[in-house]
């Protein structure tokens, strides 16, 4: 059980890394071809698709890292339904004493343990991507924003700006969103084995 917990936990994370570092080169590549700098852009082809794949991966992990520091959840504040289902939980797992948040981390873990239908990671993994892409296009969002009251300032590049700050918001909706399903069938999960289903 062990491996296959751990394997399912690598499998979204590196996807997730990838896809983030995979999207921020693209943008960068995108800028340096607008700025008439495409020669610093190397070359893909097989046999620097091992590099490629390198940077992609660092470069999520970079992205996710700026996640980590802008983009704050409230990990403290739950509904009164949430409350209830924790304070079931706290005799559930015998730790009175915790907080709401210190109960949810439990019950996430069992969760994820029990999660034979995989929606709790794949939730979890979602809003990490989406927080990942968010940050990729926000900084996307201020580069072009500064190119345009420094030195550009035309059409093509407002509407390039007025595009990125679109898809930070569109993104910025869906890691919402996600992050609240993640937290509901974390606690639906932890419902079903009190009630000893699973």
């Amino acid at each position: 059980m062990e491996d296959k917990i751990l394997s399912k936990f690598s499998f979204y994370d590196n996807i997730g890394y990838l896809l983030v570092g995979s999207i921020s080169l693209l943008v960068l590549a995108l800028d340096l071809f607008l700025l008439n700098l495409s020669k610093l852009i190397p070359s893909f082809d097989v046999q620097s698709i091992v590099l490629w794949l390198i940077t992609a991966y660092f470069l999520g992990h970079i992205f996710q890292a700026i996640a980590n520091i802008v983009i704050k959840e409230n990990k403290t504040e739950f509904s009164d339904e949430d409350k209830e289902l924790l304070d079931e939980a706290k005799t559930y797992f015998g730790l009175k004493k915790s907080s709401y948040g210190q109960i949810y981390n439990y019950c996430y873990m069992l969760a994820s343990v029990k999660d034979i239908t995989g929606q709790v990671q794949s939730f979890n993994a979602y809003y990490s991507l989406y927080r990942g892409w968010t940050i990729v296009f926000l900084l996307e969002s201020i580069f072009l924003v500064i190119l345009n009251l420094l030195k550009w300032r035309n059409d093509s590049w407002i509407i390039l700006f007025l595009t990125s700050i679109i898809i930070t918001i569109l993104l910025f909706k869906r890691l919402k969103r996600f992050y609240i399903y993640s937290r509901v069938k974390t606690l639906q999960t932890f419902v079903i084995l009190r009630k000893g289903v699973l």
